[in-house]
């Protein structure tokens, strides 16, 4: 685990402060507010960082949880066994840029890995970008090399990866409409997106491949797949962020399958 870096607390307590709900005595630096017609969100500062929180409390099938960046709110998570379902709730700014905040339910293993789960929000008006996330990763530092197959609260799904440490995140996206295909970018009002109804990835030596049922077909792999390079041990699991740095949502991830095999995502 790395020291915690002081400059870039005193940033955190330098930054302006701004409407949100965060904590009292909170500041939500300016950077990690999300997209609107009157702010651009943009990347953190590179030395900015923080050490995960990690609980000591297993869940379900994982061994451990954390809360991966700190985010300003502590997350939490339950288990329901009878469906196999986990409810994340987090605050978080994102997962993306060069640094991620979000609870992570996960589990170390080694080899290759399949691991799929049923998505949904139990939040509607919960911000869009918001994101369930399946996630394999080298560490629990927030800008750690990864890859991960996620799910926005407005309905579109990626293949993410983190190709170096502290680095950009890269992304393939895909978005289906109710009323024909969507463009890149935002999702028009005139166009509805489709939730998809199940996701999964699939970690093949250094391949990993997005598996997806958009509607209740069989789960099939959707786009090319990406090459990275993990050393296992390395952390498998599943995440939510709710894209708003200090107001906390949820994601239920059902039928959480996970096996140390690759051609097992179903």
């Amino acid at each position: 685990m790395r020291p915690v870096r002081f400059a870039s607390l005193l940033l955190l307590l330098a930054a302006p402060a701004v409407a949100q709900t965060a904590p009292a005595g909170v500041v939500v630096p300016d950077w990690a507010l999300p997209d609107s017609p009157t702010h651009k969100q943009v990347a953190p500062p590179l030395d900015f960082h923080r050490d995960p929180v990690t609980l000591n409390k297993p869940i379900g099938i994982f061994e451990n949880q954390s809360d991966v960046g700190a985010a300003l709110v502590q997350g939490d998570a339950g288990y329901d066994p009878a469906d196999k379902s986990y409810t994340i709730t987090s605050a978080g700014y994102n997962i993306w840029y060069t640094r991620d905040e979000f609870r992570y339910l996960w589990k170390r293993m080694s080899g290759d890995v399949s691991l799929a789960a049923s998505i949904s929000f139990p939040d509607p008006s919960g911000f869009g970008d918001r994101k369930a996330a399946l996630v394999i990763r080298q560490g629990l530092n927030d800008d750690s090399v990864e890859a991960l197959v996620a799910q926005h609260g407005a309905g579109m799904v990626h293949l993410a990866r983190r190709e170096v440490q502290n680095s950009r995140i890269k992304d393939m996206e895909y978005r289906v409409g109710s009323r024909g295909d969507l463009p890149g970018g935002a999702t028009p009002d005139s166009l509805v997106s489709l939730h998809a109804g199940r996701i999964g990835i699939e970690k093949k030596g250094d391949t990993f491949q997005l598996w997806i049922s958009w509607q209740g077909e069989p789960m099939h792999p959707e786009g090319a797949p990406i090459t990275l390079h993990i050393d296992g041990p390395f952390y498998v699991g599943i995440g939510f962020t709710s894209h708003l740095p200090a107001t906390v949502s949820s994601a239920k991830l059902s039928n959480v399958v996970l096996e140390n095999r690759a051609g097992r995502v179903r």
